[in-house]
């Protein structure tokens, strides 16, 4: 008996562990609305058959099982309907393990078990504690299935297999609530950390560190498939300056202000990027000279159009300088083109700024 209802633990949390750092890798927003809450319905009802495959047959036809927790992780986790999903699965895969009085019995006890949990869910709609909410969940399957077991088997003292149950259900139950929050939380924070680290925290374009990786990529194609690509390098004239004359939280603001300014006029042509300080880079992939030139040319004419206004309402001037390399038509080197690339910004500026130099 015991090691039957160990089985079960550990399908419960092995299968956790691999279905959701699987799910969680792979999942993208489907083009087919609804896939995803299928496949997670579904996947709960397979690990809910499961567990009834490996179950302890309490006499001819009564079998016991964690089969709750996948209901129970879904209403905690995921949404009612997957948990519909899965319910109907466990329910109607019940009649394959066996059928009779039991099999019957197990469909209503799903069923109970599933408006349960939602009454619960939306009871602790407000509680933040996950794991208290979890425990409420497990001690509310724990005393239907007992109540089940009871009205299922006369003439059996179930004292021992029911305080055996609790014991090892209580365990199973809160180490699958606990497994998917700290999966989870992990994954975020994971996820989280890495977006930050190749984020400019201020402007919100991607920074040098993420710059240097698109770079390497886009001009490893570039070389590989004999494409164009262009790259532009763009610095704020007298920065220093505005942030003396108005105060650095001014010049931050013109900095959001620069990098909202290069997603808009950029679009879907190429990705910009803050390098550091007032200096900014833009990567056009199979962008030809003139299709470069003429978006340079659209972002010093944005720039110096805009109205950099302050919270107190004080106007600030902006221009920027630019310089624009393309491979291959001026420069046949793509090693060299960063290089190039500063040396026409800075043309730019010792030609008394505010222009595009190619």
């Amino acid at each position: 008996m015991v090691p039957d209802l160990f089985v079960n633990f550990s399908i419960v949390i092995s299968l956790i562990f691999i279905y959701m750092q699987v799910r969680w890798r792979s999942h993208k927003k489907s083009s087919v609305p609804g896939l995803s809450m299928i496949i997670d319905g579904l996947s709960g009802g397979f690990l809910g058959y499961l567990l009834m495959y490996f179950s302890i047959r309490v006499n001819g036809d009564t079998i016991l099982d964690f089969r709750y927790i996948p209901v129970m992780l879904l209403v905690l986790f995921v949404g009612k309907r997957p948990a519909l999903i899965s319910s109907l699965v466990i329910g109607l895969s019940r009649f394959q393990i066996g059928a009779g009085r039991s099999a019957e019995s197990a469909v209503y006890l799903i069923g109970i078990l599933l408006a349960g949990y939602l009454v619960l869910d939306e009871f602790f709609k407000n509680k933040e504690n996950i794991l208290k909410k979890g425990m409420f969940f497990t001690l509310y399957s724990n005393i239907i299935v007992t109540f089940f077991l009871i009205y299922l088997i006369e003439g059996m003292n179930l004292a021992p297999l029911i305080l055996l149950f609790w014991l090892i259900s209580t365990l199973a139950g809160m180490s699958a609530v606990y497994l998917v929050n700290y999966i989870r939380n992990s994954e975020y924070l994971f996820n989280k950390y890495q977006i930050e680290s190749s984020t400019d925290f201020l402007t919100g374009l991607s920074n040098v560190r993420r710059f240097e990786a698109f770079w390497e990529k886009v001009s490893l194609e570039a070389q590989m498939n004999q494409e164009s690509v262009a790259l532009i390098m763009l610095d704020i004239d007298h920065f220093k300056r505005t942030n003396d004359a108005y105060g650095h939280s001014a010049g931050d603001y013109v900095l959001v202000e620069l990098g909202r300014i290069l997603e808009e006029v950029i679009h879907k042509n190429g990705m910009a990027f803050r390098k550091g300080g007032e200096e900014f880079a833009v990567v056009l992939p199979k962008s030809d000279k003139a299709e470069a030139v003429q978006l340079a040319e659209a972002i010093r004419r944005k720039v110096e159009q805009h109205h950099f206004i302050t919270h107190n309402l004080i106007s600030i001037p902006v221009t920027v300088s630019i310089g624009v390399t393309v491979y291959p038509e001026t420069i046949n080197q793509l090693s060299d083109m960063i290089e190039m690339a500063d040396v026409l910004l800075y043309k730019s500026k010792h030609e008394g700024r505010n222009r595009v130099s190619v």
